[in-house]
């Protein structure tokens, strides 16, 4: 298991119009790994936290989402010009703040994720 978690598995996120180099290995759902082991780019909802492994899937289901849903769940605490800051309840919104810990693992080398 060990060795499994020394080898990244994903080269660079896309979330939104931000690619990013990533540092560190995550434990993806398995729906997201190719057979090769390795995701050049996981595109990434940037108000869901969704996860695609093509660009056209994250396309489609962005086109499909209503308008009303363009921000990320839970309430808005801050807003200061485009900036918005927004608390989300983990109980609520569980498959978000999973989603966010998969992604912050990517750029963590020490994060425990409990699910």
């Amino acid at each position: 298991h060990e060795e499994v978690t020394k080898v990244k598995n994903v080269a660079f996120v896309e979330l939104g119009p931000y690619q990013m180099e990533t540092w560190y290995f995550s434990p993806l759902p398995k729906e997201l790994i190719p057979e090769k082991g390795l995701i050049e780019v996981l595109y990434v909802c940037e108000f869901t936290f969704q996860m695609f492994a093509r660009k056209s899937e994250l396309r489609r289901f962005q086109s499909r989402m209503p308008a009303e849903r363009r921000h990320p769940p839970g309430n808005e605490i801050y807003r200061n010009g485009n900036l918005s800051m927004f608390e989300v309840d983990g109980f609520e919104e569980r498959i978000y703040c999973q989603n966010l810990c998969y992604i912050a693992k990517l750029f963590l080398d020490h994060k425990t994720l409990y699910f």
